[in-house]
């Protein structure tokens, strides 16, 4: 009997388990992907919706177009679908308006073609979905995988008739299947877990109930043969009282099964959400995280950290590299946080968090921010693998007790960035009356400076090794009166970003720039612009420089030099080298202004292969005492010998600053020290 029981035992385990498994791969976890990958997709489509109703809601109230058009920036620069998705806009005509990702800022979209539809246009393809109201689906290509266009794209589209605008979403599809493959994974896992306790359980439940049962059968047969033995009461209670035994202990192994069952279950909670909630390469908790810890918290203030000039990093050193820059990182800002009690979140790509939820107060975040900034100033990361420095700064976007800390935190990054502040803090109060007065002082000021002739060029030497004047930087003021009469010279932070704002930047600019072209008569020494790489890309900008340029004689433009910001953010090197070689023809030398202030990308340095490189001031001025910026220059200095690329040092302050730039080879100088801007030139 027992042999029976058993086999019979064991084949409907095997049935039971193919069952199982025939239902979980083919029923179950097909049923869980589709669910999740759906859910992910409407959410992202609503995402989208609300994006798309806040577009038309402030195109309604905004009549000037260029606030409309910031406003829109700022907010799709902080809005991501899914995983990596963004939202984009171009208008009736296939113009770019504005496009998060870059991808078609240097191409004309109009003309794109869409390789997975006969070469139809992009452009035309989605207008055409959008008059059917359908989602656009359509092969595309990855950045890591740029010719392979199998990569499949989902486009909502919609329609802003008062701007002729299309707004338009780009996901990939697979981010969402990609998205809850761990997940699935994971639910796969639980559920043959689940099955193997299941099975022992249920074999140990027949064992302990078959083999006291078959024992009091062969214990009643052994009685029917003796009637003596049958009437001996003694022996059925003894086998009643050993049945009853093994039932209680059946009961005690069932509670420490369902014990053992709840610990397994609450492990693989903890494992789902360590897969849901960490970083695996940093170990850090991730955005997903980020976001739960703070849903129910009203005051919270988030930095957001972004690592500068990153993707210089990972196309220099490799992606391996990069992702060892990003763990010592971590470390870096875990030691950190532990001073201020604030908690470390790795937000996406090179971008961090630091998050208070406690609110230190004003002063003390006054103190958190300075520290920050210190802590990474040309912080050297020593990749001990590769035996490697690599030096990096950050830039930080701070909202303080916001409604939408998460969001605010990331317009702020964006502001900084885009206005090269090492930081800025969110203020919802942006367009508040002392700033619109402000805006409205200068922007008359800066009318009456142009109107009036006013806008005047001051020069500061630029000496070589041998103490003389080789050259001079041309810098911007504006001619005033104080309260007493006096005159005097306002500097241009005081209004140039205003001026760029007030659309008054350009006449500022062509003045200087024409005084100074007048002033190369005067002088028989170069004398150096700095142009931004905004002023580049401003096509009025360069047919006014132009301009300005035919008014010279081919042996002037000899003299001059254009100083080129590389603490800019330079988004299209292409472009750069082509403004480059079109000066360069005309006998225009070129210096790189600024360097070192980024993370200073070589490879492109030895493309654009400039006269000069100016080190920015802040790695000069402290040279003398600060070991970091001493091997820094150090190392610029001679990476530009070995390319014959003289190199200027600014902010020479003190003897002390001139001296170690002197000895460690520097080719000329400029600073204070040696002379202040003067509005002569000689």
């Amino acid at each position: 009997m027992n042999n029976k029981i058993f086999l019979k035992i064991g084949w409907l385990f095997i049935i039971g388990l193919l069952s199982y498994l025939f239902f979980v791969v083919f029923f179950l976890s097909p049923k869980i992907n589709n669910y999740l990958s759906e859910t992910e997709i409407n959410n992202s489509k609503t995402q989208f919706s609300k994006i798309v109703s806040i577009i038309n809601s402030k195109s309604r109230t905004i009549e000037d177009k260029d606030k409309l058009i910031n406003e829109v920036q700022l907010l799709l620069s902080s809005t991501t679908l899914g995983q990596t998705g963004y939202i984009y806009i171009f208008d009736g005509d296939g113009k770019i308006v504005f496009d998060p990702s870059g991808e078609f800022d240097s191409k004309d979209f109009s003309t794109i073609p869409l390789p997975s539809a006969n070469n139809n246009l992009l452009f035309e393809e989605l207008k055409k979905a959008y008059n059917k109201r359908t989602v656009f689906e359509y092969g595309w290509n990855r950045i890591y995988d740029p010719y392979n266009y199998t990569y499949q794209k989902i486009s909502w589209i919609e329609y802003n008739q008062k701007l002729n605008w299309y707004i338009a979403s780009s996901v990939y599809k697979d981010d969402f299947s990609s998205f809850i493959e761990g997940i699935n994974s994971l639910i796969l896992n639980i559920s043959m877990l689940l099955f193997g306790v299941l099975s022992v359980i249920g074999i140990f439940i027949a064992i302990k109930v078959i083999v006291p049962i078959n024992k009091m059968f062969s214990e009643v047969q052994k009685v029917s043969s003796s009637k003596n033995e049958f009437e001996n009461g003694v022996k059925s209670k003894d086998e009643i009282g050993f049945l009853a035994s093994q039932f209680n202990t059946l009961l005690d192994q069932v509670e420490n099964n369902r014990k053992t069952l709840d610990e397994h279950v609450q492990q693989k909670t903890k494992e789902i959400q360590n897969k849901l909630y960490i970083d695996e390469l940093t170990n850090l908790k991730n955005r997903t995280a980020l976001e739960d810890d703070i849903k129910d918290d009203d005051f919270v203030s988030i930095a957001l950290i972004d690592i500068d000039s990153f993707d210089d990093i990972n196309e220099l050193y490799g992606f391996s590299t990069g992702n060892l820059v990003l763990i010592e990182v971590a470390k870096v800002l875990n030691e950190f946080a532990t001073k201020y009690n604030v908690h470390v979140y790795r937000f996406y790509g090179n971008v961090y968090c630091l998050a208070d939820k406690k609110m230190m107060g004003f002063s003390r975040y006054d103190e958190f921010i300075i520290e920050l900034c210190k802590l990474f100033k040309n912080r050297v990361i020593h990749i001990e693998e590769l035996s490697l420095d690599i030096f990096i700064n950050i830039t930080l976007g701070i909202s303080i007790a916001q409604e939408e800390p998460i969001k605010t935190a990331g317009i702020a990054l964006k502001k900084a960035k885009k206005a090269n502040m090492k930081f800025f803090v969110y203020n919802n109060e942006i367009d508040t009356k002392e700033v619109i007065k402000k805006s409205m002082y200068w922007r008359e000021k800066i009318k009456l400076a142009i109107e009036e002739d006013l806008v005047t060029p001051f020069y500061q030497p630029i000496f070589n090794r041998e103490n003389e004047i080789v050259k001079y930087e041309t810098l911007m003021r504006i001619r005033d009166k104080n309260d007493e009469g006096e005159t005097i010279y306002l500097s241009p932070y005081l209004f140039l970003d205003i001026s760029v704002k007030t659309k008054q930047y350009l006449q500022l600019s062509n003045q200087v720039i024409s005084k100074a072209f007048a002033d190369l008569s005067k002088t028989e020494k170069q004398v150096s612009l700095n142009l931004s790489f905004k002023d580049i890309l401003d096509l009025d900008f360069v047919i006014s420089l132009d301009k300005n340029l035919d008014k010279i004689d081919n042996q002037k433009k000899q003299q001059l030099v254009f100083e080129i910001l590389e603490s800019d953010y330079i988004t299209d090197y292409t472009l750069l080298e082509e403004f480059i070689i079109k000066y360069r023809e005309q006998g225009i030398q070129i210096a790189i202004d600024d360097f070192g202030t980024g993370y200073s990308n070589f490879a492109h340095i030895l493309k654009i292969r400039p006269n000069y490189i100016k080190i920015d001031g802040s790695l000069i001025k402290n040279i003398n005492t600060e070991k970091s910026s001493y091997e820094l220059v150090k190392s610029i200095i001679d990476f530009s010998k070995a390319l014959n690329i003289k190199v200027i040092a600014e902010f020479v302050h003190s003897s002390d600053v001139y001296k170690t730039v002197l000895e460690l080879g520097v080719d000329e100088f400029q600073g204070f020290y040696l002379a202040e801007p003067a509005n002569k030139i000689e």
